[in-house]
């Protein structure tokens, strides 16, 4: 029962021209990014944004006017709108005139949105492509666990049999087979925890890339080298989509206290009217000129304008916050990844060696009838402990740099198949 997640995923894996193709991390890349819903809706805002920049520097649409002037409500000509000589009716069109600054700066207004909602496509492109190579890492490594312990059953198993012989042949104790046989139970507790997460990770990776997820991996990026880019990545802050996205909302802060400012200037309006009355009488044209008058500015335009100062110093202000959270954060992912490295360094160059030099000690010794089984069951578990250990050790690497290598737009920064 054990098997039966992974027999579900394996069995689903779609095949092509009879062999398994193997997801590599720029195709799972490249898949998520065909039909990812944040992408498109992304993309709506952005277009949603350009559609407003032409509209922000017109005038206002003309106002049609109807109406009737003294219209009698009492005597013989009451409600009539032709005999009594004052009666009008009356239509027009009327026009509001925004002064020009404060169109142009409208328009700088919508711009500085189009800019900011394409930083946010940016943004959500860089992190989509991180968090598929994140979840792509996760696969992958589980399944390089699960490979590793497969191997070690088949040894365990070797063990156990040898000392179920051994214990036969009147040359061993019979807590030796014992002793095999539960290290074999506590390798295949492993297996089940390792497949669990096996089966997690590729679900995770299915959110992104759909049924690719079932494909085996192909081969990984190179987790211990970071892109030109990224070996100074302190050096580049403003660059990054996470701290550009401020640039748009500061332009557009700094415009709004430019139009508080101009609505201390007054806009005015113009209007034509023609008239007709009865019959008897001739019809009138009118002219009129209305004008906005910010007499009460202190009560009124000034706390306006003060408010979209403090709201462009709230902007600055969340800027730069920001800027010193992630420069925190990338800090500390290149501590990480250097210390990854460094432990991946001695893994590799001590402690696994001399966890199999132990290992193909004790089993000679046994072999040679010098020793007993428990100190091979022992060094065994202290190499699969060790291994395992490297293992976690690649992984937290991988996890540092892809945090790190893809903070960048694809452009500057691509993951290697």
């Amino acid at each position: 029962m054990r098997h039966s997640l992974l027999l579900a995923l394996w069995l689903a894996i779609p095949i092509h021209g009879g062999a398994q193709v193997p997801l590599t991390l720029v195709e799972a890349q490249r898949l998520a990014s065909i039909e990812a819903p944040t992408l498109a809706a992304q993309r709506a805002a952005v277009d949603a944004a350009r559609q407003l920049v032409l509209p922000a520097g017109e005038q206002a649409d003309p106002k049609l006017i109807l109406g009737i002037d003294n219209l009698p409500v009492e005597g013989a000509d009451r409600f009539s709108v032709s005999r009594d000589f004052m009666t009008m009716r009356r239509i027009g069109v009327m026009q509001d005139m925004t002064r020009s600054d404060k169109r142009v700066l409208r328009g700088e207004r919508a711009l500085a949105d189009v800019r900011r909602e394409e930083v946010m496509l940016t943004l959500t492109e860089v992190n989509l492509r991180r968090d598929v190579a994140l979840a792509w890492i996760e696969v992958y490594f589980a399944d390089k666990q699960l490979t590793l312990l497969k191997a070690l059953d088949q040894e365990t198993r070797l063990q156990v049999t040898a000392a179920e012989a051994a214990f036969a042949g009147g040359k061993s104790t019979g807590s030796e087979p014992f002793a095999a046989r539960q290290s074999l139970l506590q390798l295949a507790d492993r297996e089940i925890d390792v497949e669990r997460m096996a089966a997690r990770a590729r679900a995770g990776l299915a959110r992104w890339v759909g049924s690719a997820a079932l494909q085996p991996l192909g081969d990984p990026p190179a987790f211990d080298q970071l892109a030109p880019q990224h070996r100074d990545v302190i050096g580049h802050l403003d660059q990054l989509p996470h701290l550009a996205q401020y640039g748009p909302l500061q332009d557009a802060a700094n415009t709004d206290v430019k139009l508080a400012q101009a609505a201390k200037q007054p806009d005015w309006s113009w209007e034509v009217t023609y008239a007709q009355r009865g019959s008897a009488y001739g019809n009138m044209v009118s002219f009129g000129v209305r004008m906005d008058l910010p007499l009460f500015q202190s009560r009124r335009q000034d706390p306006a304008v003060a408010a979209k100062a403090a709201q462009a110093e709230l902007v600055r202000a969340q800027a730069e916050s920001a800027r010193r959270e992630h420069e925190a954060e990338i800090k500390a992912l290149l501590v990480d990844w250097h210390a990854a490295k460094r432990r991946l360094d001695r893994y590799s160059n001590e402690l696994l060696p001399l966890a199999r030099e132990r290992s193909t000690l004790v089993l000679a010794a046994y072999r040679g009838g010098k020793g007993d089984l428990m100190p091979v069951i022992d060094a065994r578990k202290a190499e699969i402990d060790t291994r395992l250990a490297q293992l976690q050790a690649e992984q937290e690497q991988a996890r540092a740099w892809a945090q790190l290598n893809f903070l960048f737009p694809d452009s500057t920064a691509k993951a290697k198949p």
